[in-house]
């Protein structure tokens, strides 16, 4: 049995979970540098829940060292509020979506290094305070980064633009309590 709180050790896990996702983003750049790939630019491909998720979390420890390399990200969100405010490497609206189809949460957070390098984590319909400690890195497997490259484009298909999801203002949703059932207005929205 743990003496320390939970709480302290889901905070333990998270913050180990950040930095062997860093590692592993940080080995596939300085793969890329080591054979003169270190301006010729990319695309990484990520499913994740949220900015908060750890793969996020990562990859934005990564945002300078991307964007001197020319990486962009491309990634589908299962909850975001307002394509404006999220931080660099998803801070290009045409490079994100969200996965407004309930349907899609099923789907697991993944990230798609290169062709031979992706890791797969946990599905993104699990609150991130109950994570379980699903996780795969496939740094030399083609089989699977293919396989989660195929998942994206699908995914990508069914997500929708930042641009095209309606925003219900507050203003709006002060006149109708009714609707909203004392429910956030973010809670209103991601249940959409």
């Amino acid at each position: 049995m743990p003496t320390e709180p939970l709480s302290r050790l889901h905070g333990v896990s998270i913050g180990e979970k950040i930095a062997k996702l860093s590692d592993f983003i940080a080995s596939d750049l300085d793969s890329r540098t080591a054979h003169g790939l270190h301006a010729a630019g990319g695309r990484y491909l990520l499913v994740a829940r949220s900015v908060d998720s750890p793969v996020a979390q990562a990859l934005c420890v990564h945002a300078a060292r991307l964007s001197v390399s020319g990486i962009r990200v491309k990634v589908i969100f299962s909850e975001a509020d307002n394509a404006a405010k999220l931080p660099a490497p998803f801070a290009l609206p045409s490079e994100c979506r969200l996965a407004r189809d309930p349907r899609l949460l099923a789907a697991h957070e993944q990230l798609v290094l290169a062709p031979t390098c992706a890791w797969t984590g946990d599905c993104m319909r699990r609150d991130p305070a109950k994570r379980d400690a699903l996780e795969r890195f496939a740094p030399n497997c083609a089989e699977t980064a293919t396989m989660a490259a195929r998942s994206f484009e699908k995914l990508w298909k069914a997500a929708l633009p930042f641009e095209s999801i309606p925003r219900l203002s507050a203003a709006l949703a002060s006149h109708v309590p009714e609707f909203t059932g004392g429910e956030s207005l973010a809670e209103l929205l991601r249940r959409q």
